[in-house]
């Protein structure tokens, strides 16, 4: 299980649904496909001693002017961005 990023905003989209976006330093150095063969097609969502694992529909990534990586990725409407903590944790679920 590897740390993918810690989120600092969630929110629902119409046709996406809840979309999590988040940083990790540690990724910034790597390329698009590389970090989206890491995120895979499931994820897990951890605050405190709960977790969740959750499906993934898709996966954006940008890069700044600064060179840092933006991740968001959408993970249904099985849950809502209000279910979701601001410092919450997503790693890898391999």
């Amino acid at each position: 299980m590897d740390k993918i990023m810690t989120v600092s905003l969630a929110f629902d989209h119409k046709e996406e649904g809840t979309i999590l976006v988040g940083i990790n330093p540690e990724l910034d150095s790597l390329s698009y496909p590389e970090i989206e063969s890491m995120i895979g097609d499931r994820i897990i969502l951890k605050h405190d001693d709960h977790e969740t694992i959750q499906e993934v529909q898709s996966i954006q990534i940008s890069t700044s002017m600064a060179n840092k990586k933006n991740i968001g990725i959408s993970i249904g409407k099985n849950i809502t961005a209000k279910d979701i903590q601001v410092g919450s944790i997503v790693y890898t679920h391999k």
